[in-house]
């Protein structure tokens, strides 16, 4: 017997699954702001899943998918949260503490398919088919106790049946649990030249207790190298990096080893995937454009108006495309990055400071309103001869539920007004100061879609007939218009219309001057949309039959030129490059010239109306003169591209210019 108890002595210990209570996890869909919580009570025995669905009866839901779910299978109706499958999804699983259990999951798309994790083990999902299997079809527990995972996610026919499924992996093995590494942050969020970053993060082990937790970094690339981090008490732990240099990139990721020598990283997959911030150093010549970031303008399931996701600078910080920054704004800040001027963007409040060395402005589609003095510092700001470009979006445009919208925040009300006229409230922002009113709940025109050509008729126009091109028309797809308030107050000199809805008002464009500052006002944020960033989008940047690119271009060369007296047409007309193309439409080859008004690299390609690359005509330093290329409608492998509407893309001196092509076989 003593032989016997000495043996089990030395076994491993049996750790026997009981079941899992997952009443307050969350299934969060990393592409929006859809997530769904499960309710208090939500319990899975080991062994069994958790079918989420989107808002099918269990009745409904077998009978669809010709199954019935066993007792180990229980069902959650998220009532229309989740999964909410509109293409590009990825899921992933917290627990109560917000801490990742399992994900992201690979990108769903919009394609009918059913995906698949059969072996708990493995992160990699084993099987991408268009057979979903709710409620089975994942290996049988085993010796390895992986706990909860995410087993499949499924896109149906039928919206109303999307599904994700969990399964808890578990009913008896010798492993132990890996450490739990959560809230890993970094200080401050926008380090520059000279900061000291301070790394810290929260580890906890559910079994036992945590030997070593050690930052992995690197700088400028290169490989990782450990640093041990202490430990301040409370779970947490820290290491700092002295006086760091500008201009530089710092990544890292956390691990993490226990008593039993489990281990665990953040993030997840690292280091496949990490942390990364930019450190700031001086700032490159040239005006500085200002993006508004601190008003959730990330918020919602599309769009997801910013120039890059590292703020306040881009990075990289010298890109080489609009591809290399992450954003919907991204084409007009790299746009404007080609011409030499210096692109960030906020993170945090507004004030007298943040403006100081700024020279535009540009807010697109905010989801939080302004606080009083962010107002006053943006009104004092202009008034003394800084230049705002905002973009509002349509009445209800309420993406964070928060129960504001753009028009109501531009408006500077004290309450929004999605449901509410406006009756005693007062426009104190973009009405109130600039004279460019936003509508709102009934008023006209707060919601349209369209596409408007009834631009200004001065000839002169630089925003209208600017270096960009000429615009002809904009295209709205659900967006609100404006009207002109040019008695608002004594500040306001002038206040015009650019482009009208209709033969007069209301207005889609406008403009106005405030003290010595300047301010153009646009409807609608999908106009500014590039379709390059992470979150699904069209391109409408360059939308056939719009000249929407011309538009935003032209705004900013006048809104970042010398002020005059009085009046818009104050900027000179600058043929930039010159590009013409010709014969147009052609078939098989057509004429490309431009001119270089001084010597330096120069680049001519052809893209998609996608903004995507099909063919290098020239990429060259070249000296000052005229050229003349030719397309012949094949892409750089020598293939011929379909008939259809392409964009010349023509960069050098400073200058970028694009033409509308037509290839008619």
């Amino acid at each position: 017997m003593r032989n016997i108890l000495f043996l089990l002595l030395l076994l491993p210990t049996i750790i026997f699954a009981q079941d899992l209570d997952i009443s307050g996890w969350t299934i969060q869909q990393q592409s929006s702001t859809q997530q769904f919580t499960l309710p208090g009570g939500t319990s899975v025995v080991p062994g069994g899943y958790v079918i989420i669905a989107r808002d099918a009866t269990q009745v409904d839901f077998e009978s669809y998918y010709s199954v019935t779910l066993g007792p180990e299978v229980t069902y959650v109706n998220s009532a229309g949260t989740c999964p909410m499958i509109n293409g590009d999804e990825t899921y992933t699983l917290l627990n109560s503490g917000s801490g990742v259990e399992d994900g992201p999951t690979p990108e769903v798309t919009t394609t009918r398919r059913a995906y698949h994790r059969n072996d708990p083990e493995v992160m990699e999902w084993t099987e991408i088919n268009e057979t979903p299997t709710p409620g089975y079809g994942v290996e049988d527990p085993d010796q390895t106790l992986s706990n909860m995972i995410i087993s499949e996610v499924n896109d149906p026919d039928s919206y109303v049946y999307e599904y994700v499924e969990l399964y808890f992996d578990g009913t008896s093995g010798s492993s132990t649990m890996a450490p739990a590494i959560e809230n890993t942050a970094h200080t401050p969020v926008a380090p520059e030249d000279g900061d000291d970053l301070i790394i810290s993060t929260t580890v906890t082990d559910p079994d036992g207790y945590i030997e070593v937790v050690w930052c992995w970094y690197r700088i400028g690339g290169g490989s990782f190298v450990p640093r041990a981090m202490t430990a301040l008490g409370g779970d947490v732990y820290e290491t700092t990096f002295l006086d760091m240099n500008g201009n530089t990139m710092f990544e890292y990721y956390i691990f993490a080893r226990d008593n039993d020598d489990e281990e665990a990283h953040d993030p997840q997959s690292a280091p496949s995937t990490f942390y990364d911030v930019w450190i700031q150093g001086e700032y490159i010549p040239g005006s500085v454009v200002l993006f508004d970031h601190s008003h959730s303008q990330d918020a919602g399931s599309s769009g997801n108006w910013r120039v890059d996701n590292n703020h306040p600078d881009p990075v990289p910080a010298t890109p080489t495309s609009e591809s290399d920054w992450s954003g919907q704004l991204s084409t007009w800040g790299y746009e404007l990055y080609q011409a030499g001027h210096t692109i960030r963007s906020t993170v945090g409040s507004i004030t007298s400071g943040t403006l100081t060395d700024v020279d535009m402005l540009v807010i697109v589609e905010p989801q939080d309103p302004f606080t009083t003095a962010e107002i006053t510092a943006i009104g004092q700001w202009v008034r003394a001869g800084g230049s705002l470009f905002f973009v509002s979006n349509h009445n209800a445009s309420d993406r964070n539920s928060n129960g504001w919208d753009a028009p109501s925040i531009l408006g500077g009300y004290s309450v929004p007004h999605i449901q509410d006229p406006i009756g005693g409230d007062v426009d104190t922002f973009c009405g109130g100061l600039f004279g460019l009113h936003q509508h709102v709940k009934d008023e006209p025109s707060n919601s349209i879609t369209g596409t408007f050509t009834n631009t200004t008729s001065d000839p002169d126009n630089p925003v209208i007939h600017g270096q960009s091109g000429d615009v002809n028309a904009v295209i709205f797809h659900v967006g609100g218009a404006m009207s002109l308030w040019p008695t608002a107050n004594g500040y306001l000199s002038d206040v015009g219309a650019l482009i009208s809805k209709d033969a007069g008002s209301p207005h889609v464009a406008a403009w106005s001057r405030y003290g010595d500052g300047k301010i153009v006002g646009f409807g609608d944020s999908s106009s500014t949309a590039d379709g390059t960033g992470s979150e699904p989008h069209n391109n409408n940047w360059t939308e056939a039959g719009s000249n929407n690119r011309e538009f935003f271009l032209n705004a900013s060369w006048w809104l970042l030129s010398g002020n005059a007296p009085s009046g818009v047409s104050d900027v000179p007309v600058n043929p930039g490059l010159n590009l013409q193309c010709s014969p147009n439409p052609f078939n098989p080859r057509t004429q490309i010239s431009f001119t270089m008004p001084s010597a330096g690299h120069a680049s001519v390609q052809v893209l998609n109306l996608r903004g995507q690359h099909v063919r290098t005509l020239l990429d060259n330093s070249v000296d000052v003169g005229d050229y003349t290329l030719q397309w012949n409608g094949l892409d750089d492998n020598g293939r011929s591209v379909p008939s259809g509407v392409y964009l010349v893309h023509a960069a050098g001196a400073g200058n970028i210019n694009i033409s509308k092509v037509v290839l008619a076989k």
